[in-house]
């Protein structure tokens, strides 16, 4: 009668973790690796942040996997000990930490590699959002992307998502008007526009002036569409000229011919030094939302997704 033959270890052992590792296979040898490190379950527990009984049935687990006793474990710490095969998959895993801190090293490098252009579209007042550090994130760009050209270019909220559209910009930061198809919009920070006029504006010398002869003065107003949450206070100065860049519109308001709507970042050096005046606060002003805005398409873009995580916004 022939005998039977004994089944091999090592058959076993390769056989174990053949084809592609599971999240568990990975979880369960973390948890081990843990565990060693700590030198015994008790002191894993804090580590891991599960109880001591879990990370035993952990270890059961991954021992049933591997086919092998990794360690001789007990209650408290002085007793723990690993099997020499405990001892070699520790090493490996060791080794295996090794390889993925060398992917992501290599991984930054290739994303530090980023050629092309990046072209960033901006507000024209964009030196004066308090939130937003721009030559910390132009700063923090080159240094993440170093052969990566920039463009920056400052264009109106309307032009800004046009150009985006057009292919001609890859990111803006602009005032959350409306959400237009194919454009997807990160919420950054928001601020509060006021109406002013000018130190020698009539409108400057009579604080409590009637609001039907406030909204017959000539405003300095936006060439594009307003936010929907501003559209009704627009509508009641029927009298208006009109400029598609913040800074022309400040210039007509500083010139005491105009009356118009700032941010008050913007105005607020201007009201400290006397040249602008603040009208019915309590009445007439609205809350601006900013977001960064960029193609949807272009949403996981090497270059997109890197100026989204060095854009600095403070506050």
């Amino acid at each position: 009668m022939a005998s039977k033959s004994k089944s091999n270890p090592k058959q076993s052992t390769k056989s174990a973790l053949s084809g592609r590792m599971s999240d568990m296979d990975l979880r369960l040898l973390r948890v081990f690796r843990e565990v060693v490190h700590a030198g015994g379950l008790a002191p894993a527990e804090v580590a891991l942040n599960i109880s001591r009984s879990t990370i035993s049935v952990h270890l059961s687990d991954l021992e049933t996997r591997l086919g092998m006793q990794l360690c001789l474990r007990s209650r408290g710490r002085a007793d723990f000990k690993l099997t020499p095969e405990g001892e070699a998959l520790f090493q490996a895993i060791e080794e295996l930490d090794g390889h993925l801190a060398q992917f992501k090293s290599q991984v930054n490098a290739i994303q530090s590699q980023l050629t092309g252009e990046l072209r960033i579209v901006l507000p024209d007042d964009v030196l004066d959002i308090p939130q937003l550090n721009l030559p910390a994130t132009l700063a923090r760009l080159r240094d993440r992307a170093p052969q990566l050209q920039l463009d920056v270019q400052l264009a109106a909220p309307q032009e800004l998502e046009l150009e985006i559209l057009a292919g001609r910009a890859d990111v803006g930061i602009n005032p959350l008007h409306s959400r237009r198809p194919g454009l997807s919009y990160q919420p950054l920070f928001s601020h509060q526009s006021m109406l002013y006029c000018g130190a020698s504006h009539p409108c400057a010398l009579d604080p409590n002036l009637p609001e039907e002869t406030l909204t017959e003065q000539e405003l300095a107003a936006p060439s594009h569409a307003v936010l929907s949450g501003a559209a009704h206070l627009y509508r009641l100065f029927p009298n208006r000229s009109t400029a598609n860049h913040m800074a022309a519109r400040l210039a007509m308001i500083l010139s005491g011919k105009f009356i118009g709507f700032l941010p008050q970042y913007l105005a607020q050096s201007y009201l400290e030094n006397g040249q602008l005046v603040t009208l019915y606060p309590q009445r007439f002003c609205y809350q601006i939302r900013n977001a960064v805005t960029f193609k949807s398409s272009a949403a996981e873009q090497p270059k997109v997704r890197l100026f989204l995580e060095e854009l600095v916004v403070e506050g």
